[in-house]
């Protein structure tokens, strides 16, 4: 009990013996922040129409996501307005203050929020260590930071890698219309880049600020809203998919077309190797750009005219080896080949000469021709043969090679050949001695 009282005496005594009053400086500032927010409503307007300040600083481009066209960005914006209700004498009663910095929370603020916002709330984050920078003349600004900001774009990707796109921060208020609150642009500043750091696979190209009129939201009042559109004009550096894509696709057409010198195993062996790449490359382009249907896409189209490159040379290559393996043509190969005979060559004009029978000389002796149907016929067939050899030139030579090869080869294995005789006409050695005696 003694120790209880004693301690409480030694806390008296300190308490009374400390001064711990404030600053002079210090006590004047908050006299004056209890003066100005004892008959403060930060419900109620400061005005009947407010007008609103909007200004942007641009840091970097955080990520941009085509297939989701999605982009996220990272800024700073600012908001300034005037409330009349906070305003003081600067004098030396108030130690010559002119700003004061006030907490967010306490204070009127305008319901700015971004229009095409991809989160769940696109609400600029206010919290209890947010504050604003007010001076005597009752101007309050209000600078939020939108580290990660994340708005909706429409991307149009029918020229890429080669394409330029226009992603839009739309700032707006959300329940008041131009009535209550009227956005204003600051056409000094428009977007601030001085801090703004290159994205490595965008270019920003140019900004611009620009306020349009929407219709408002609120059903009591036939007003409109004031739209701030922050417009951010991007371009795609393309060098990281012309050597990963385009240059890629383009090695596989130059090694589809030198297959052409290759055996035929090997060439086959080429092509599905090319048809199994150009499917891996359409996998890992496709993943980054949105599903649409309104427009081919120029990489896209590239991708296919490689594919069917790449099969215009396997089918080639299959029809040369059945041509070299095999020793006649196809009857409907022959009959298409007679039809575009027919289609190229000129019908010649008839003659009186022409229905007379050939003549033909012959060991000083005079012989009559076969009669016209005959020779219409050999005609046929050798037109068949010329249209052949012009459409299957290489396949021809390649088979007259290997046909001239074997010959070759047989007439040496003819000429290795021990020359056999007739064991009848080999006498014996006695009898023919016998003989000459």
């Amino acid at each position: 009990m003694r120790k209880l009282l004693a301690f409480i005496s030694l806390v008296c005594y300190l308490f009374y013996s400390c001064d711990c009053a404030l600053p002079d400086s210090q006590l004047i500032e908050q006299t004056l922040k209890n003066s100005l927010f004892s008959t403060y409503d930060k419900t109620i307007r400061p005005d009947d129409q407010v007008s609103v300040d909007i200004t942007a600083t641009l840091q970097q481009i955080v990520a941009i996501d085509e297939k989701q066209q999605i982009m996220t960005s990272s800024s700073f914006i600012s908001q300034t307005w005037y409330d009349y209700r906070l305003t003081w004498a600067n004098n030396a009663s108030n130690n010559n203050i002119s700003v004061l910095m006030l907490p967010v929370k306490n204070l009127w603020i305008p319901d700015t929020m971004i229009l095409n916002s991809a989160d769940t709330s696109g609400y600029f984050t206010v919290n209890d260590y947010s504050l604003a920078s007010v001076d005597y003349r009752g101007q309050v600004y209000m600078i939020l930071p939108a580290l990660s900001v994340r708005t909706r774009c429409n991307f149009l990707v029918q020229k890429f890698p080669f394409d330029k796109q226009l992603c839009s921060i739309n700032l707006t208020s959300w329940s008041q219309g131009a009535n209550r609150i009227l956005y204003t642009e600051n056409r000094s500043l428009v977007i601030d880049l001085s801090e703004y750091s290159e994205h490595p696979l965008w270019k920003l190209n140019g900004t611009d600020m620009i306020v349009t009129e929407a219709a408002d939201r609120a059903p009591f009042e036939d007003t409109y809203n004031d739209i701030i559109s922050i417009q951010l004009y991007l371009q795609r550096k393309p060098m990281y998919f012309m050597l990963n894509g385009i240059f890629a696709c383009l090695i596989l057409n130059a090694v589809t077309l030198i297959a052409f010198a290759l055996p035929f195993a090997t060439q086959i062996s080429l092509s599905m190797i090319c048809f199994m790449t150009y499917s891996v490359y359409s996998l890992s382009f496709s993943s980054l750009f949105p599903q649409q249907s309104d427009y081919l896409m120029t990489i896209t189209l590239y991708f296919l005219l490689s594919i069917c490159w790449t099969l215009i040379a396997m089918l080639w290559f299959v029809i040369c080896n059945y041509f070299i393996t095999k020793v006649r043509m196809p009857r409907l190969l022959y009959a298409f080949c007679e039809l575009l005979q027919r289609v190229s060559t000129p019908r010649p004009k008839k003659d009186d000469k022409t229905d007379k029978k050939d003549v033909i000389v012959e060991n000083g002796e005079i012989k009559k021709s076969v009669d016209e149907e005959s020779t219409k016929a050999t005609r046929a067939q050798r037109m068949k043969c010329v249209c052949c050899q012009k459409l299957f030139v290489s396949c021809l030579q390649r088979h007259h090679r290997v046909e001239s090869i074997d010959k070759k080869q047989h007439v040496l294995d003819d000429d290795m050949k021990p020359i056999r005789t007739n064991p009848t006409d080999v006498k014996p050695i006695e009898t023919e001695q016998n003989e000459t005696n």
